[in-house]
């Protein structure tokens, strides 16, 4: 046997060999395209036979074949178990991309997993998910890395020794080498920021839209330069800090008819945990309905995602006027940085108390801390009063005299509250989506639709809807109704519904984004009611309330007050994307949408660019900290 072998390493590797080794490289190849081929994810910002992630897998598959080649011929099982162990591993962070790009429309990153433990709440959820299209990809990835494990070669690399480890470091630093030259192939945007987020160049640079990188470098590349990222410490220069203050200079809150007409009233803010649109008519929300007509009403509101917590993020941009980097960074690793400016400080500053109040434990999402760090003098979670089944229900918070309590004491409150009944679908576990608890209640809505999944969320909605009918009767009794102003928006639609199509049906909509759209409303006795049309978005819910409330908040927000007439209205998502009335752009497709001309179009692309850009910048520098005294 050493005869043989050493009769091959004097005649080189064989012919065949080569093509075995060009076959495993090819394996992994078609491993990541396979994954950027398919329609559930939507990740296709370029086409998949573009250049540039089809060269980013290449020299990534070389480097894994190489390290596999470098182990002697003779010790065949380790070559295979090194190879099924770097296939195994790429097959099964494809998979569950494939699964939670299903579920929440975006990619996650090693920054997404700080929050891995609140998600195995949706672990039966994510069971639903494992249909055909799943077990089909599932199939087609475990026949190639069948053929890869019987294209492992007999022997290693040509020669021996420091021979065989000079080959492999020639072609290892070609391949680096490659990868690290890839990027200066990227086009730079135009300097008027028209178009920056459909650009190699600018993705690259900030990564802050996973699915588009996923997409225009390749999952590899997306993979290996996501942990450079979470590692690198964000480089701020004081170009970059100048870039926020002249955009803070020149956004200050002018006033209107609307400036203090709830000046010195309390407020309840409600957040309406996955209340989509097409949910809120007479049959199953008519406490709300009754509240939208009588109060102001607003009827293309949008609630994008940003980060990595629907839910998170949406409150945290109602109450501070800034939204979670687009970057993915959990909202966790801000939770010491400064917000002088967030509603729970400017109500405290003129004699308000401000709590907070949700189902759950602090713990989760780390809300208490996050909220401590806003303003909020307390977190109430109703799981400190009830037991965990009655907690849930939304109406505990009138029900609870203890609970109640806490919401109204003080001559004057700001409260924030985040509703719970309406919390995820049929999709998820029983006990955790409480559609047997919604149905047993509201039994007239099993069969209402033509998938359980809608009879259920709808059970819910009405849950939470007797907590508004339960909230105005109770502040009414205690004569604090003519007092206090109750404003309601939802944090996101329903994406836990497995039938997307039904729901788009549902919600009129076309698209993902189109999909956004949520009701928000405010209502307090003898406000003259109104319908607002103009396209508006959960960045506008904190200087709307300023403005109502005649907060000086200094200019330090992101959104706009929705009462300013010189706002036309627009909501966009941290991809780029955006709706501002007719008009539109759509990243996934490329196309913009409506009757706009080309200079509004890249006025708007601009203006999103430069919102993205300021909140990242914001979040990155911990800008009040280091900008006020006092903190």
């Amino acid at each position: 046997m050493r005869l043989t072998i050493q009769a091959n390493e004097k005649s080189g590797i064989s012919k065949k060999d080569t093509l075995k080794y060009a076959g495993l490289v090819l394996c992994f190849v078609i491993l990541e395209t396979i994954f950027r081929m398919q329609p559930e994810l939507q990740v296709r910002y370029v086409s998949v036979t573009d250049e540039v992630p089809i060269l980013f897998d290449l020299l990534y598959s070389v480097i894994f074949v190489t390290i596999i080649a470098v182990i002697p011929g003779e010790r065949k099982r380790i070559k295979r178990a090194v190879y099924m162990a770097f296939y195994g591993f790429f097959s099964f962070f494809l998979l569950s991309q494939f699964i939670y790009c299903r579920i929440f429309d975006r990619v996650y990153g090693l920054k997404t997993l700080q929050y891995a433990g609140e998600g195995g709440d949706f672990a039966a959820m994510v069971l639903s998910y494992f249909d055909v299209s799943f077990w089909m990809l599932l199939l087609v990835l475990a026949l190639i890395g069948t053929a890869g494990y019987f294209l492992i070669p007999d022997f290693p690399l040509h020669g021996s020794g420091i021979k065989q480890a000079g080959t492999a470091g020639v072609l290892l630093g070609i391949c680096l080498t490659g990868i690290l030259l890839v990027p200066s192939m990227f086009k730079a945007p135009p300097e008027d920021g028209g178009g920056t987020y459909r650009f190699k160049k600018t993705v690259y640079e900030e990564w802050i839209d996973n699915k588009r990188a996923v997409s225009m470098f390749g999952a590899y590349e997306f993979l290996f330069r996501d942990c450079y990222k979470f590692f690198q410490k964000p480089d701020v220069s004081e170009e970059d800090m100048e870039t926020i203050r002249v955009y803070f200079a020149s956004n200050k809150q002018t006033e209107n008819e609307m400036t203090g007409i709830f000046e010195g009233k309390n407020l309840i803010l409600v957040l309406m945990e996955s209340m989509d649109d097409w949910l809120i008519n007479e049959e199953t929300t008519p406490t709300i309905c009754s509240m939208m007509d009588e109060g102001i009403q607003f009827t293309n509101m949008y609630t994008p995602i940003f980060g990595s917590a629907a839910t998170l993020n949406a409150e945290f941009c109602s109450y501070t006027g800034l939204t979670a980097p687009a970057d993915g960074t959990p909202l966790v690793y801000y939770t010491n940085h400064a917000y002088p400016y967030s509603l729970p400080h400017l109500f405290r500053e003129h004699g308000y108390r401000a709590k907070s109040f949700h189902y759950n434990s602090g713990e989760y999402y780390n809300r208490q801390n996050i909220h401590n760090s806003v303003g909020f003098e307390e977190y109430v979670s109703y799981l400190d009063y009830e037991e965990d089944e009655k907690a849930q229900r939304d109406s505990t918070i009138t029900e609870n005299d203890e609970i109640y309590q806490k919401l109204t004491e003080g001559d004057s409150f700001f409260d924030f509250v985040i509703t719970y009944s309406a919390h995820a679908t049929m999709g998820a576990s029983k006990p955790y989506s409480h559609e047997d608890e919604a149905l047993e209640v509201y039994p007239e809505y099993l069969g209402k639709y033509r998938s359980e999944e809608m009879d259920s969320i709808s059970a819910k909605a009405r849950l939470t809807d007797d907590m508004f009918a339960a909230l105005l009767k109770r502040l009414q009794q205690d004569h604090l109704l003519e007092d206090t102003v109750i404003i309601a928006y939802a944090d996101h639609y329903d994406y836990t519904i497995l039938d997307q199509d039904y729901l788009k049906e549902l919600s009129d909509a076309e698209n993902t984004y189109e999909l956004s759209k949520t009701p928000f409303f405010i209502w307090a006795e003898g406000v003259d009611p109104q319908k607002i049309t103009k396209t508006v978005n959960t960045m506008d819910i904190y200087p709307t309330i300023c403005n109502l409330f005649g907060l000086d908040n200094q200019g330090y927000f992101l959104g706009n007050d929705v009462f300013d007439r010189s706002y036309e209205g627009y909501a966009f998502w941290q991809d780029g994307s955006w709706i501002s009335g007719t008009d539109s752009f759509y990243s996934t497709s490329g196309t913009y949408g409506g009757e706009g001309k080309e200079e509004q179009y890249r006025n708007m692309d601009a203006l999103i660019t430069e919102k993205l850009k300021v909140n990242q910048l914001l979040m990155d520098t911990d800008y009040f900290a280091q900008n006020f005294a006092g903190y």
